[in-house]
Order: C-alpha cells, then structure tokens, then sequence
C-alpha cells in the first residue's frame, strides 16, 4: 500500500514539474516586453530578446500618425562582420483616423511580386502567403525572395491591425538563413504580440 501512494506521489510531482516547465518558453524566459507607452494608438505589445536593439521614430519625424520601430538583432546574418551594424526588422504603426493608410492598396501590393528598381526591371517574387493566429489577432505573411548583389534575400512583410492602427512589419534574412536562429526569434517575437487593454 505505502509503495503505490509513493508511486502515485512520484507521478504527482513529475506532472507538476512538466507543466510547470512548459509555461514558459526557456529560450524566451529573460525577453523584455516593448510597446511605445506615449504613443496613443500603439496598442500592442510584444517580447524582444534582451540583447536587441530598438529605436523608435517619432511620428513628425515621418509622417503623422505614423509610428516606426527599427528592431536590430546583433546579427542579421552569420556574414555580418560587426555586430548591430545592420537593420533588419522594421515594425511600422499606422494609427487610424490620424496617418494615411490604404489597406487595400497595401494589401495588393504585397501580395504579388513588388518592383523594387524600374531602371533595371527588377522585382521580388512572392514566395508564399499564410495566415496565422497569435493572442486574438489575424496575423498574414508574405514571404518575399529578393535577387541582389548581397545575394539571395527573404523578405517577409507581416500585415495585422487592431482597433487603434494598422501594423506593417518588414524583415529580411539572407534566403538561406530565412529559418536560421534570428529568424527564429524573430517568428517568436510575431508570436508573443499581444493587444494591450
């Protein structure tokens, strides 16, 4: 009898140590959370790893009602010969009723191959469109292959809005690192984007 309810103490214990392991991601557990507080409409939410940079733009820096946030990774590439010396996700809020956005121009644009130089007629050629679901919030992606003189590029641009603005994310990874540890923690990143109450 004392040898089954220690078999079922043992048991007990283990379940509680595997939920308790699976409530939080170990390789997300020391990320910082960052939202824009004195940006009125910007009402999301996200985790960034600790060692990443963020740089906010103010919206008469750019345009009105337009947030940006250039997020630098150490790498964005294992060429990369310094650290943080190149951007490679761009976050951009348009907060409605206040910047000029059209999604459906947006939305058009994006999901067909995008010029990006008329004078050599050259193009991005959409590679892929999927929708995900992250915290109540329809998130789509396009994924991008761009042909450069750095090499071959992913671009992905990540589209969702809330009540309060339309959101624009832009990232680029050389194509063959498009699932390499960056561009892991950045789809970790898309995936603790939450909307703040």
């Amino acid at each position: 009898m004392q040898r089954t309810n220690f078999f079922k103490l043992t048991i007990v214990i283990l379940v509680i140590m595997i939920l308790s392991a699976c409530r939080q991601n170990p390789a997300t557990s020391d990320w910082v959370n960052f939202t824009i507080e004195e940006a009125p409409g910007f009402d999301i939410q996200f985790q960034v790893p600790p060692d990443w940079e963020t740089n906010v733009t103010l919206p008469m820096e750019i345009a009105v009602g337009q947030w940006k946030v250039i997020l630098t990774p150490p790498r964005c590439s294992s060429g990369q010969g310094v650290e943080y010396e190149e951007d490679c996700i761009t976050l951009t809020a348009y907060i409605k009723g206040e910047a000029e956005f059209e999604e459906d121009e947006v939305l058009t644009l994006v999901s067909d191959n995008i010029p990006i130089s008329a004078e050599e007629r050259a193009e991005s050629i959409l590679m892929g469109q999927n929708n995900f679901d992250v915290n109540g919030l329809n998130l789509q992606r396009f994924n991008h292959k761009i042909y450069s003189s750095a090499g071959e590029m992913q671009m992905s641009i990540i589209y969702f809005q809330t009540d309060s603005a339309y959101y624009l994310i832009m990232a680029n990874f050389p194509y063959d690192e498009r699932d390499a540890e960056t561009a892991q923690e950045f789809q970790a990143m898309l995936e603790s984007i939450k909307v703040l109450d």
